[in-house]
């Protein structure tokens, strides 16, 4: 026979209370709350100040996942080797004559008249997708 933690004893008996509450009327429920000197709306108000707050700890915890993931993306692009309009245009025509795999779109994009702005986003979308640049190494 084996004996339970204390740890599965606490949470059988939170489960057991969790029944209970959840088996009982609304009146059984607002004649416990009475009995205890505490008014409907006093609990209703309890409530909502517990559920705002688990709301907040939820977007809180959110916001610091969205930040740590901008973070990562901001380390991993300072980490990129900085190049020149010029060389963007040789290292973008390089890769999409080596990746066939690329749309006839793509590679037209890519030999065709891009501005620089173009140039340097199509560069970044190329490391986005994992391609190895020449200098950068394997992303």
């Amino acid at each position: 026979m084996t004996t339970k933690s204390k740890r599965e004893e606490l949470f059988d008996l939170a489960e057991n209370v969790v029944d209970a509450i959840l088996s009982m009327s609304d009146e059984e429920i607002l004649a416990d709350l009475e009995e205890d000197g505490i008014t409907a709306e006093d609990a209703g108000r309890a409530f909502d100040s517990l559920l705002d707050s688990a709301q907040m700890k939820a977007g809180r915890k959110a916001l610091a996942r969205a930040r740590d993931e901008m973070n990562a993306h901001r380390l991993a692009s300072s980490q990129s080797r900085n190049v020149t309009f010029d060389e963007a245009r040789v290292i973008v025509a390089r890769i999409a004559r080596g990746l066939p795999s690329l749309t006839q779109a793509a590679r037209n994009a890519c030999a065709g008249p891009m501005s620089d702005r173009e140039v340097l986003d199509f560069l970044a979308d190329f490391r986005e997708l994992g391609v190895a640049l020449p200098g950068e190494g394997d992303p």
